[in-house]
């Protein structure tokens, strides 16, 4: 499995699904494409597996472009709190 981030804010879009975006890091890459198999990792260690949808580039303004990845409908918000650490790969 390969580190990719960890969850800074997750929100519900109804109907649609629960979206995570991810903590900036100064100089730390990943590249997810669609359908790449994510895995969770909560700060009290529970491991829900997740496929994402899509990835969207949210862009507020002048800032830093940031990243939203929209899970599957059945994530939970207990499954996707701050802190989480996301994974590529299926291990």
């Amino acid at each position: 499995m390969t580190f990719l981030f960890k969850i800074e804010q997750a929100f519900e879009i109804r109907g649609r699904g629960r979206v995570i975006v991810p903590t900036i890091v100064e100089g730390h890459h990943f590249k997810i494409r669609p359908q790449d198999p994510i895995r969770l990792r909560t700060p009290e260690g529970a491991h829900p597996r997740h496929s994402h949808r899509f990835c969207r580039v949210l862009k507020a303004g002048s800032r830093m472009c940031r990243m939203g990845i929209l899970l599957p409908t059945e994530v939970s918000e207990a499954d996707v709190p701050k802190g989480t650490d996301v994974w590529l790969g299926q291990n």
